[in-house]
């Protein structure tokens, strides 16, 4: 149902664009950090650590942008978008731990593994759960 409060108004048009923020990093950090993992099983060098730490950086910001879009959509009463909309990437903090304790060990095969065959397909995930917010909030 439209709302004509400008301040739901404005809301909706940040929280959308933040949503396009993330549909369009997404896949972006899906890539740099699989081609990340792919330079830790043979080149586990400073270059390779450098493009790991930005890669955890821009997860970091996602994770940020997620919990901002959560915050904004729960004052959107003519919108509404159900609590575990966004759940993926937030469940999530069990396997960043798994990745933080890896790369404590220096075990840089399980950092691999971990980024190729669980935050991968997370990602994936995630970036359908941030389509299926898009519909929610442009649907008539």
């Amino acid at each position: 149902m439209p709302n004509d409060d400008p301040r739901e108004v404005e809301l909706l048009s940040r929280i959308r664009e933040g949503v396009e923020t993330a549909l369009s990093v997404i896949g972006e950090i899906d890539a740099g950090l699989l081609d990340c993992s792919k330079r830790l099983r043979i080149d586990p060098s400073s270059e390779t650590f450098a493009v790991l730490s930005a890669g955890i950086a821009n997860l970091g910001d996602l994770l940020a942008l997620v919990q901002e879009i959560r915050k904004g959509a729960d004052f959107l009463p003519s919108r509404p978008v159900p609590a575990d909309a966004l759940s993926t990437l937030e469940k999530s903090i069990d396997l960043f731990r798994e990745m933080q304790a890896a790369m404590e060990r220096k075990d840089w095969i399980s950092v691999a593994d971990l980024i190729q065959y669980e935050l991968s397909p997370v990602l994936s995930e995630g970036k359908k759960e941030f389509s299926a917010v898009r519909e929610l909030l442009t649907s008539p």
